[in-house]
Order: structure tokens, then C-alpha cells, then sequence
């Protein structure tokens, strides 16, 4: 039998429950309630007596307030979007042809705009339930590193695709260029390239810690949406696509070590979204030049 067939090991205290973490001292599976923080990983309540005290998983409860401010943005801009809908989308939504005329801020401020009301609530849900899971293990700061990652990642995958479109022959295949590809005078709107970040950025720190994801809710969740992604018309694939890469990328960088000291990671997540402006600046001027 493969990795992939075997059996998911169950909790050695809970054996009614599935064994999603190792200890990092005697390797046995133990489920989420039962993982104690460790300064390299978890471990169980056993190895974890006479330790340095830590706290159990289920007692992380930071306030996410970055969480809470992103929710409070998305939601505000929503409301300002139903007065002022034209002026908001063709100023701040992502035109790949405006992007090479210098409206650079668009790959971020992209994010924040939403079509209608279930976009915006889709998008809220989803932020609200990662945001609070991961905001805890990361911090405050690393995660709003991760998030404006994650909106980037997006964005840059929209401009690819855009670019692909105009420069290459998938444009021109029926059905497919249609559905993947992107105008580069169409706007694109949402926060669901910074939301796919956050998935992928779980699936990242699941497999650094010995953890299926494709097992979990997490992975579930990821290959639901990806599945909607390709068959519902309208919805930006590069986005989804680009910004669950960025995520997995960020999730390996700020999830490997979350006790390491923050401003290297902050800087080396600096480099990579400098790295995405120039990026997508270098593909939205090629656009124009192809048009």
C-alpha cells in the first residue's frame, strides 16, 4: 500500500479521533486538542511534563485585529462601492492596461473591492475563519505580511493571464481562452487571491509538520474552491491560482519558524513583494505593448 492509501493514524490518548500532529519528542500521532506548543514543534501532555511551559493549541486565542481590520475595510469599501460603484472600480480596480500606465496600486487596492453581495460575503466568511486560525500561530505582523502577499500573488496572476490572452495563441482557443484568460481592459475585483493565500498557506505549514493536508478540511476546502474556480464563468483563475502559490510560498517562509525573530522574515517578505510589483509592472507594460 502507498503513503497516499494509508490509513490516518489515530490519536494515542483519543483513539475516537484522528491523529492529524506528531509529537516532536516520541513521534506518536495525537489530534489537535491533546498538541502542545514546544519550541520546535508539539508534543504531547506526556513529553511535555516538567517542560517549559507552553500552551495547548486550543488555548491560542489571540485577538485577530488585523483580521478584524481587513473585515472592517472590505466592508466599508463594499458599502462606499454601492454610491460610488463606476468611480471606485475603473480608479481602483485591476486593469492590466491601466497597471502599465503606472497605476501600480491597483494590485493591491483590487482587493478590497467586491462585484456584489455574495462575493463580499463568500470572501468575509473565508477571511474570518483562516484569519482567526492563522493570525494566532503567525502574529499580528507576519500575518498582514502573509495577506498583502497574498493580494499581490493575485494580482500578478491576473496580469499573466492577461498577458497570455494578447501574447500567446491561448486567446484564440474556443473556450479555453475564454475561460482562463483575462482582457487586459476588464477589471478585476476581490479579495479571494489574498483568501486563497491563506489556504495555501495552511497547506504549507500542514506539510511542514508531517500533515496531510488533502485529509483535512483545509485541503478539502482548497480543492472545493479551485473546482469552482475553473467551472463557473467569471471568476478570475489567475487571481485564485496566483494568489494560492504566493500563499504557499509566504506559509513556507512565516510558518517554519514562528518563534524565529520577525524582521529578517519581514524583510525577506519585503524582497518577494517588491519582487511581485516589478513583476507585475513588467508584464502590464508588455500588454500595452502588445495592443
Amino acid at each position: 500500500m502507498s503513503d497516499a492509501e494509508a490509513p490516518q493514524p489515530a490519536c494515542f490518548l483519543h483513539p475516537g479521533r484522528p491523529g492529524l500532529l506528531r509529537c516532536s519528542r516520541c513521534e506518536r500521532p495525537m489530534c489537535g486538542a491533546d498538541a502542545i506548543e514546544a519550541p520546535v514543534g508539539y508534543q504531547c501532555p506526556e513529553c511535555a511534563q516538567g517542560a517549559i511551559p507552553a500552551r495547548r493549541l486550543r488555548d491560542l486565542r489571540a485577538d485577530p485585529r488585523v483580521t478584524q481590520v481587513l473585515l472592517g475595510a472590505i466592508l466599508v469599501v463594499f458599502l462606499l462601492s454601492q454610491v460610488e460603484r463606476s468611480t471606485l472600480f475603473n480608479t481602483f480596480g485591476l486593469v492590466p492596461y491601466m497597471v502599465g500606465d503606472g497605476a501600480w496600486w491597483q494590485l493591491v487596492t483590487s482587493g478590497f473591492l467586491h462585484a456584489n453581495l455574495m462575493h463580499v460575503a463568500f470572501n468575509a466568511i473565508l477571511l474570518w475563519r483562516l484569519g482567526e486560525m492563522l493570525e494566532s500561530v503567525l502574529g499580528h505582523t507576519r500575518f498582514a505580511a502573509l495577506y498583502v502577499l497574498g493580494l499581490v500573488g493575485g494580482s500578478a496572476g491576473v496580469l499573466l493571464l492577461a498577458w497570455a490572452t494578447v501574447g500567446t495563441p491561448l486567446g484564440s482557443i474556443p473556450l479555453l481562452g475564454s475561460a482562463l484568460g483575462t482582457h487586459p481592459l476588464s477589471v478585476t475585483v476581490g479579495a479571494s487571491g489574498a483568501v486563497f493565500a491563506l489556504m495555501g498557506a495552511a497547506v504549507a505549514g500542514m506539510r511542514d509538520r508531517g500533515v496531510n493536508p488533502w485529509r483535512t478540511d483545509i485541503g478539502t476546502l482548497v480543492l472545493l474552491n479551485l473546482v469552482l474556480t475553473f467551472l463557473i464563468p467569471g471568476i478570475s483563475v489567475g487571481g485564485h491560482v496566483g494568489g494560492l502559490l504566493a500563499g504557499m510560498l509566504g506559509g513556507r517562509l512565516l510558518l517554519r519558524r514562528p518563534d524565529a525573530p520577525t524582521w529578517p522574515v519581514l524583510a525577506v517578505t519585503a524582497v518577494l513583494f517588491a519582487v511581485s510589483i516589478g513583476l507585475g509592472l513588467g508584464i502590464a507594460g508588455t500588454i500595452q505593448r502588445l495592443l
